[in-house]
């Protein structure tokens, strides 16, 4: 059940209090990098994500069709993956999206598999932790919280808004925020890093952070586009 935003207790955070009123919502000249002037790389990237195909007319019908909030999620997300360095390996999005995530078809390329990009991402000194049992118990379960996960992968350099991804049996793949990353060890303050043998390594500040906001009735307040959307601002190269 929503919680009702005027009946919130005194310690919610105030960061996560922001809304459609506060919160823009991106075009598509914006979200393709086109204000200026087109910009083919990313009319290609996003008609692709949206429509299947490079297709500008066909991906702008659907874009158009989604409310305000799925559009910034998605701008959101083409613009992190954009950073990170791996859109080339979206494929369509499988059916809509939703508020923070989205599911899609993963691209294969010049032979290598999207779980061989994600590996490569995630091996020594990597940005992403796999989320498997050699790299202890408290990723493990990070995946197996998600019903379905073959394989998924996290975040590790990153303490808001930061990206988990996970492919199903199906060959599908997904990918969403997490508003608080648990696993925000990468470059993190030791102070907040707990490190036990067998277990691994998790940050225990945002984890309990995580618990109380993320996995509570409050979830969908915390987990919208428009707190993602400041949570990112001047951390993510935005397009809008």
């Amino acid at each position: 059940m929503r919680r009702d935003p005027a009946n919130l207790p005194n310690e919610f955070p105030d960061f996560l209090r922001h809304s459609e009123d506060d919160t823009p919502v991106p075009t598509w000249l914006q979200v393709t990098r086109s204000t200026e002037a087109a910009n083919v790389e990313m009319i290609a990237h996003v008609s692709r994500i949206i429509s299947g195909n490079d297709d500008e007319q066909a991906a702008r019908e659907v874009w158009d069709t989604w409310p305000g909030n799925y559009r910034r999620s998605v701008a959101l997300l083409v613009d992190k993956i954009y950073n990170e360095g791996w859109l080339d390996r979206v494929g369509q999005i499988e059916g809509w999206p939703w508020d923070g995530g989205f599911f899609f078809q993963p691209r294969a390329n010049e032979g290598f598999t999207f779980a061989d990009v994600m590996s490569a991402k995630s091996g020594k000194g990597g940005v992403y932790t796999e989320l498997s049992l050699r790299n202890g118990l408290f990723a493990y379960l990070n995946r197996r919280a998600h019903k379905g996960w073959l394989r998924g992968w996290m975040e590790n350099d990153e303490a808001m808004a930061a990206l988990h991804v996970g492919i199903f049996e199906s060959g599908t793949a997904e990918v969403h925020f997490d508003v608080f990353n648990s696993l925000y060890t990468n470059r993190a303050a030791r102070t907040g890093v707990v490190r036990i043998p067998v277990l691994g390594s998790y940050n225990h500040t945002l984890f309990m952070m995580h618990r109380r906001w993320e996995q509570s009735p409050y979830a969908p307040l915390v987990r919208t586009s428009a707190n993602l959307y400041h949570a990112m601002q001047g951390r993510v190269p935005l397009s809008f």
